[in-house]
């Protein structure tokens, strides 16, 4: 993983609605914005949205509810989140989330550096080659 950045770029400052996203799909828009070794994920996660199945990684996740009211569900386990509230995935635990209500809730997600996310940071200045 390329962790080098370009030392007169910083600081670079993004506006996260003006990242194109890495998914936009019914119900759920995600732009990412990476650091030297950790990520952010910014979602929007709308009640129309599919439920998912769960699914897992071999990162830890943290969330933060920034607006709105979501369910996640992580193992066998239902947890209702809603503003400020904060909730840590560990490695390996099977999770899902959905949006509790009739408005679209905002997730910040931290990740460590994720390989299949980096190209959506290609808007970012600072770590491009020079």
């Amino acid at each position: 993983m390329v962790r080098d950045y370009i030392p007169s770029e910083i600081p670079s400052v993004y506006n996260m609605e003006d990242v194109p996203p890495v998914r936009d799909e019914p119900g759920f828009k995600q732009v990412v914005f990476r650091g030297i070794d950790q990520m952010i994920g910014f979602t929007t996660i709308g009640p129309e949205r599919e439920d998912k199945p769960p699914h897992k990684h071999p990162w830890e996740q943290t969330n933060l509810v920034v607006e709105g009211e979501l369910d996640f569900i992580v193992g066998d386990e239902r947890v209702s989140l809603k503003q400020y509230d904060m909730l840590t995935i560990p490695p390996g635990i099977e999770h899902t989330s959905r949006a509790t209500s009739d408005e679209p809730a905002t997730l910040l997600a931290v990740w460590p550096l994720r390989e299949d996310r980096v190209d959506a940071t290609a808007y970012q200045t600072e770590f491009r080659s020079e």
